[in-house]
């Protein structure tokens, strides 16, 4: 940064207001901020050339910058030539017109016109000034004034950074296509107009299931390290499609025309491409090949079920928990088939079996690390957690009725920290009522009676690790359920 510089202040002596506004409000007002300020009331001595001190100013190479004060009586003696302006003039206008680049001249609006028009004498016309007019703009635009001088902008162009890989890559989306729709929607919404936001939201969820396409990953050669890689590159490049996601999914609940049929289908289509894409490789392939849509699909589900619980959105997400899902297995062959959403809980082994091993780093479960480095801002690691474990304990409690249901494994149960709080709560009358659909109980005694029969299946958690799922019971005294008001 340029710390000692040095302007000369060109000049009409049109009349003493503006003599004095010069010396005061800009020179002196700029020697006080630093800048060392040339100024004819103070540097022109008596016996000294007039022109030859303005040429000698305007030719300085330690001057760094002129300002050039724009009245009508400047432009009107610079126009015509007349006096030390138009002598000025003469010396800098070949400067101004030979150098395009040149950033040494600035001019300052000082006056304008009863029709708002400047005056800026013709050989300067077009270039860019700071308008210090009145009194408010001079508030409000001296401090770029003095920026221009340090050359300190206030809005800096960014270094040049390396471009992102996936850009040279087949495999890239549209971002700007889904942050557009959501902007539509945020408009409609305003609006009112609800049947152009269904529209939308319907088309946004087309659009995003037609997405997993562009990330779909051929297996090359026999190297399965380089293959996970591949995997988690596709990860971190899905990781705006999940943001946008996200994002809709918070606008529509919090305006509460989220619909949980939306969600079904959504969580649905998703899971159905995947097997498309899954069956349409030719030949032999890994199944890690497949491991970065396991990837979002997870981490979409359990973010969107987080967001549901902070807004608190209960019984949505209970008709959503507790509905079925029609969705291709293995081969589109065979037809649907009905299962709960427990079938978007994977483990994604491309992170957790290899990309940790080389990272030579000890997560205990690598892909849940990297789902809460991706949270938003205003999420914890605690709240995706809680989520986790949430869904873990009411696909326990739908086990007990159905058999055939495999429980939700909560891999990020470590990086919960204490109580689950809408368990916690429920000492509250008033938030039990709330929140006692999750569990499909009507009262107390019936939660009371799950909560004591809850075998915990998963007790063990992770093999080796002394930190075991907490039992139900850890979050509430069932005697203090309903307590409170």
């Amino acid at each position: 940064m340029k710390k000692d510089v040095k302007v000369f202040i060109s000049y009409s002596w049109t009349n003493d207001s503006l003599v004095d506004w010069v010396r005061e409000d800009i020179a002196t007002r700029l020697m006080e901020d630093g800048v060392d300020v040339v100024l004819d009331q103070w540097d022109l001595k008596e016996g000294q050339d007039v022109f030859a001190f303005m040429e000698s100013m305007v030719n300085d190479s330690s001057i760094d910058k002129v300002l050039v004060i724009c009245d009508q009586g400047y432009k009107n003696k610079a126009d015509s030539r007349a006096g030390g302006v138009g002598t000025e003039t003469q010396i800098i206008t070949p400067k101004v017109y030979s150098e395009a680049t040149q950033e040494k001249f600035i001019p300052i609006i000082a006056e304008r016109d009863e029709n708002g028009n400047d005056f800026i004498p013709t050989y300067m016309d077009g270039r860019k000034y700071i308008d210090l007019s009145s009194e408010e703009l001079y508030i409000e635009n001296y401090e770029q004034l003095l920026r221009v001088i340090y050359e300190r902008p206030l809005n800096r162009k960014p270094k040049k950074g390396a471009p992102p890989a996936y850009i040279f890559e087949d495999e890239q989306i549209n971002d700007f296509k889904f942050n557009f729709t959501l902007k539509q929607i945020e408009n409609d919404l305003k609006k009112g107009k609800l049947q152009q936001i269904n529209a939308k939201v319907s088309e946004f969820k087309r659009e995003f299931i037609t997405a997993l396409e562009e990330f779909r990953v051929e297996k090359k050669g026999e190297n399965v390290n380089d293959l996970a890689q591949e995997i988690e590159d596709r990860i971190d490049n899905m990781e705006s499609l999940k943001n946008d996601f996200i994002d809709l999914i918070e606008l529509l609940s919090s305006n509460e025309i989220l619909s949980v049929d939306f969600l079904i289908e959504f969580f649905e289509g998703l899971h159905n491409e995947m097997i498309k894409i899954r069956n349409s490789v030719q030949g032999g392939f890994y199944e890690i090949q497949f491991d970065h849509y396991k990837f979002l699909i997870t981490e979409i589900f359990v973010s969107t079920v987080m967001v549901l619980l902070r807004g608190s959105n209960f019984q949505l997400l209970s008709e959503f928990l507790y509905s079925r899902f029609f969705i291709y297995r293995d081969f589109v062959s065979n037809g649907k088939e009905s299962v709960g959403f427990e079938v978007f809980n994977h483990y994604i082994q491309a992170l957790n079996d290899i990309q940790v091993k080389k990272a030579d780093a000890n997560y205990v479960n690598y892909s849940s690390k990297k789902m809460i480095r991706r949270l938003p801002k205003n999420y914890t690691q605690t709240d995706f957690a809680d989520t986790d474990i949430l869904l873990y304990y009411i696909s326990c409690f739908k086990k007990d009725e159905d058999e055939y249901i495999r429980e939700w494994f909560p891999f990020s149960y470590i990086y919960a920290n204490g109580k689950i709080e809408i368990l916690q709560k429920m000492e509250s009358f008033r938030h039990f009522e709330r929140v006692k659909c999750l569990f499909e109980v009507y009262n107390k005694d019936e939660f009371i009676k799950l909560a004591n029969n809850f075998k915990n299946p998963s007790q063990s958690g992770y093999r080796g690790l002394f930190d075991s799922i907490p039992h139900i019971k850890k979050h509430i005294n069932l005697d203090s359920i309903c307590k409170f008001r």
